[in-house]
C-alpha cells in the first residue's frame, strides 16, 4: 500500500516500485492493474446498517463505527422511516456525541448529510424487500457530508 502520492509523478514513481517488488518476490506474475482512490478526509467513523429483523421488520442500525463500534457498542437502533429531525435528535443521544459537535480541533459533522444517509438506507430496506441487510462500516462523516469507505449489501 502506498499512500500520499501527491501528483502523477508521485503515481508513477509507486507504480515502478511496485512493479520492482512484484518482480523481486514474484517473478513471472502479471498484474493487470492496481486500484488507486483518492484519500479520505478526516472525519468521525460511523457505522450504518440495517437488517430484516424477523420480529420487528426492516430496522436501521446507526452509530459510532470502524473498529470503536466493537468496543463501545455506541449506536441507535432506528425504525426505516423515521424522519430526518428524529435521525439527528437520535445520533445526538450517542454516548459518544461530542464526536460529532466538533472535538479537539475537529469541524462539526454535517449531521443533516448523516440524516440523509440513515433515511437512504431505510427507504431502500422499505421499497428491496430482496435485501436482507446492509452494512456500511465505515461510513466517513465530515462537515462536507458522508463517504461510504466499505460497504456491503446481501440478499435474501
Amino acid at each position: 500500500m502506498m499512500l500520499g502520492l501527491a501528483d502523477a509523478a508521485a503515481i508513477r514513481a509507486a507504480w515502478a516500485r511496485l512493479m520492482d517488488n512484484v518482480a523481486a518476490h514474484s517473478p513471472g506474475l502479471v498484474l493487470d492493474g492496481v486500484l488507486v482512490e483518492a484519500m479520505a478526509p478526516r472525519g468521525v467513523e460511523l457505522v450504518l446498517g440495517a437488517r430484516r429483523d424477523p420480529h420487528w421488520g426492516p430496522v436501521v442500525l446507526v452509530g459510532i463505527g470502524g473498529i470503536a463500534i466493537e468496543a463501545l457498542g455506541d449506536v441507535r437502533l432506528l425504525p426505516c422511516d423515521l424522519a430526518a429531525a428524529d435521525i439527528v435528535a437520535e445520533l445526538r443521544l450517542l454516548r459518544a456525541a461530542r464526536l460529532l459537535e466538533g472535538f479537539r480541533g475537529m469541524k462539526a459533522v454535517n449531521l443533516d448529510a448523516v440524516a440523509a444517509a440513515v433515511g437512504a438506507v431505510g427507504r431502500l430496506m422499505l421499497g428491496r424487500p430482496e435485501i436482507a441487510e446492509i452494512d456500511i462500516n465505515p461510513l466517513l462523516a465530515t462537515d462536507a457530508g458522508v463517504l461510504a469507505l466499505d460497504a456491503l449489501i446481501v440478499g435474501s
